[in-house]
């Protein structure tokens, strides 16, 4: 049975898929042989798991979406002070393959070509007098920070690279104007074979998902547990990829998605809400700016429907479930007969409890779900306890609520401890913005009413309504 967060994301992409304007990228032949039609989303949270939709294992080459992560391997061997003698920072407002440079002569930022043939000739060693075998010990080692980014071993389209070198005149000549600066310390010609070699990596959509639940998690992989990069490096990655990630359209995406992105004209975008999630969406039609048409429409839906722009500002944490117990050692209510009484006790321990914290938005409450899913053979009752909620966004309370559906068909229950009506207030704002019902929303939410008729303001009373439920199915026997 599909999820309840797949059925989001399910519905997401049917609204884009409609659209199938744009161009596939040409001037790299082997990019125009792909199928215009290809489409898929991967979202990986905090903790690693995966929700995949669409064609989430096609390969496609990673192309300019490598560039966050070959400048963070340069940081990682220089250090932020030494990178930024070399390659600047501010948005250059200019296409993807501008030949750029600052007043310095430096490339203006490292997600246009030339700051990323740049940060690509930093790998290499600082001199011209070095063989082909170089290039191929400093293209293992990238594939391997690559690799364990995304959490699997990565490799390169052989067929892609060849076609990058054949015809990538405007990179030569952005390689070779910074050459004339003196600003390369090693050969211009080394420097972009290293960059094709990296532009040409296969990738899939559930691979930049998980490259970018690495970046928010501060360079951890929350697949492999790995720690790849710092923090630090982390955070400067996620700043840059802001201001200068989606090239001349960077000033719209920040506004209208609000997530640190970087696309490619391979047809993908890796976007990151930091300490939360990495989305991965392909879609080969571009855009003016280079940028997958589908996958921008897709990213923006995610941000306004989720509640995932990066300035929603909340008192989200990563924990949201604060404690989980059961009802074993609490004494049964006074009001039951004995033999109630005694009932009770033995089932008591099928009763459980999930208190939880802060701001709940999607992250917090897909985490909170799935949780609830996985325990479901623990509980026969679950009380969910939300004292500690100060604000629940729509899709959060879906998600939290929708638990309800699930029990009542396995003949379970669920109760909702609500002391300040933040629940109650937020079901009645739904219901007044969707006093006309909306036709277009996926086929489970149609028509859903979020009130869920077993709220109580204390755990007492929640109590004492587990119990009744508890009695009614032992009369029952």
């Amino acid at each position: 049975m599909q999820s309840l967060v797949d059925g989001y994301f399910r519905h997401i992409m049917d609204e884009c898929s409609a659209d199938r304007s744009g161009v596939v990228a040409d001037y790299i032949p082997q990019l125009a042989a792909v199928d215009p039609d290809g489409y898929g989303l991967s979202v990986c949270v905090h903790d690693g798991h995966t929700y995949s939709q669409g064609d989430s294992t096609a390969t496609f080459t990673i192309q300019s979406v490598s560039k966050p992560l070959t400048y963070a391997m340069a940081i990682k061997r220089h250090g932020v002070v030494a990178v930024d003698e070399k390659i600047g920072v501010e948005p250059s407002g200019e296409a993807f393959n501008e030949i750029s440079v600052d007043d310095r002569r430096r490339p203006k930022n490292p997600m246009i070509n030339a700051g990323a043939i740049f940060a690509a000739s930093m790998l290499l060693p600082p001199s011209r007098a070095f063989g082909p075998a170089a290039v191929e010990d400093a293209f293992d080692e990238l594939l391997d920070f690559y690799s364990g980014c995304a959490g699997r071993r990565l490799a390169m389209d052989e067929d892609v690279y060849a076609s990058e070198a054949s015809t990538g005149s405007r990179n030569r000549a952005i390689a070779y104007m910074l050459d004339s600066f003196g600003a390369l310390e090693t050969s211009p010609d080394a420097a972009l074979d290293l960059y094709y070699r990296q532009c040409s990596i296969r990738v899939t959509t559930d691979d930049l998902a998980g490259i970018g639940a690495t970046i928010a998690n501060g360079g951890m992989n929350p697949r492999t547990g790995r720690s790849v990069f710092s923090g630090e490096t982390a955070q400067r990655v996620l700043s840059v990829m802001t201001t200068c990630g989606m090239y001349d359209g960077a000033g719209d995406w920040v506004t209208s998605v609000g997530l640190p992105a970087k696309s490619g004209v391979g047809g993908g975008i890796l976007a990151v809400l930091p300490g939360q999630l990495g989305i991965g969406v392909y879609s080969p039609r571009l855009d003016e700016h280079g940028n997958s048409v589908r996958g921008v429409e897709t990213c923006r839906h995610l941000s306004k429907d989720l509640g995932l722009h990066m300035f929603n500002v909340t008192r989200e944490s990563r924990v949201t479930i604060r404690s989980v117990y059961d009802l074993a050692d609490t004494p049964v209510s006074g009001e039951w007969s004995e033999q109630e009484r005694s009932y009770l006790q033995t089932c008591r321990d099928r009763l459980r409890v999930y208190e939880l914290q802060g701001d709940l938005t999607f992250a917090g409450a897909e985490s909170v779900h799935r949780r609830l899913e996985a325990d479901l053979d623990r509980y026969t009752v679950v009380i969910v306890e939300i004292s500690r909620i100060g604000l629940i966004d729509a899709v959060a309370r879906t998600m939290v609520l929708s638990i309800k559906r699930l029990l009542d068909e396995s003949g379970r229950r669920a109760t909702l401890v609500d002391p300040d009506g933040v629940v109650r207030a937020s079901v009645a704002r739904h219901r007044e913005d969707t006093a006309v019902p909306d036709l277009d929303a996926p086929q489970d939410l149609q028509g859903f009413d979020p009130a869920l008729p077993h709220v109580h303001a204390t755990m007492d009373d929640a109590i004492i309504d587990a119990e009744m439920f508890l009695l009614k199915h032992y009369y029952d026997q």
